[in-house]
């Protein structure tokens, strides 16, 4: 066993170095700008509140310690992390991955918050005695399981996204998960390990990164993946694959005869269209202006069924809209 002392000073570096990677994160969110504005406010929002909630665990359990006037901090701030946190994996799905029944459990996880803040009067998930000692409570598994679910929403929210943008690996998304449980279930078997704030860093982090690699191979227009993503596989093709070449016609008279704004649609229409049709296939980009590619990397499919099928949604579409080149 560390003595108190030592104790105290491994889990003061382990503070300091998560303080320094909560503050490059930070400044790396806000220099970002290949994300867009709502993403970088949650991540920058969930950076801030976890530097907020890293200090206060700080001072709660090293400065505080003892002091019995500092007794009505550590309450009042262990509160507030246990009412903020499970609330943060969920802000960052629903801005970046928004789904319509996130609004739900918002609302199921702001009443747990209202639970939790009764707390300070009612100490039901934990206590805090008159030396300042901290000790759970008989409901703390409450918090737990509130916080694990959060959790799981994100990295569920985050699988489909990888599958909707077509560039990432959900093994990437499990990863993640795996690491923030990992510290939160090392710190629930044993209290004096104070792993699960800095294992949540962590995963935001790489949450970010995630984000951000899926945000810079993919057309914002049409949600294929872009020219940068398709040269950068071309560069180490599995073998063998087909490649699949799609230009549009007269893509400019319709911009011209029909504007701009018409002509976005119409991308997006015949982006949805190869999609649905070489989606299960292979990988489908936007290469240029009007040009698509598809690179069809499984062995048993029969590439001129495919393209076959493709002629006929197109045509089928064509016939609900006429414009559509």
């Amino acid at each position: 066993m560390l003595e108190r002392t030592s104790a105290e000073q491994w889990f003061t570096g382990l503070t300091l170095l998560t303080l320094m990677v909560l503050a490059a994160a930070i400044v790396l969110v806000t220099t970002n700008h290949t994300v867009g504005r709502n993403a970088r406010s949650a991540f920058l929002g969930n950076l801030i509140a976890l530097t907020l909630i890293v200090a206060a665990d700080w001072i709660n359990i090293v400065a505080a310690h003892g002091i019995s006037e500092m007794r009505t901090f550590q309450i009042v701030s262990t509160s507030f992390t246990f009412a903020v946190a499970p609330i943060l994996p969920v802000i960052i799905a629903n801005t970046i991955f928004p789904e319509r029944y996130a609004r739900v459990v918002l609302v199921v996880l702001a009443i747990h918050a209202v639970f939790e803040l009764c707390n300070i009067f009612y100490p039901l998930v934990f206590s805090v005695d008159a030396t300042n000692a901290y000790s759970r409570g008989s409901l703390y598994w409450v918090y737990m399981c509130s916080y694990c679910i959060s959790s799981v929403y994100l990295t569920v929210e985050s699988i489909k996204a990888s599958t909707t943008y077509q560039a990432a690996s959900t093994v990437s998304v499990v990863t993640i998960l795996l690491c923030m449980l990992g510290g939160v279930a090392i710190q629930v078997s044993n209290p004096g390990l104070r792993m699960s704030w800095p294992a949540v860093v962590i995963a935001v982090v790489l949450h970010f990164q995630f984000y951000t690699e899926m945000t810079l191979r993919t057309d914002a227009l049409t949600m294929l993946l872009n020219r940068h993503g398709y040269e950068e596989f071309l560069a180490h093709p599995p073998l063998p694959c087909t490649i699949v070449l799609i230009d549009v016609d007269n893509f400019k008279q319709v911009n011209d005869t029909y504007g701009h704004a018409y002509g976005d649609v119409a991308l997006r229409t015949l982006a949805r269209v190869v999609r649905k049709r070489f989606g299960n296939a292979g990988l489908c980009y936007r290469i240029g202006g009007d040009e698509f590619a598809v690179i069809v990397t499984k062995k048993d499919d029969d590439i001129e069924s495919l393209i076959a099928t493709l002629y006929n949604a197109v045509s089928a579409e064509r016939t609900a809209d006429a414009q559509l080149p």
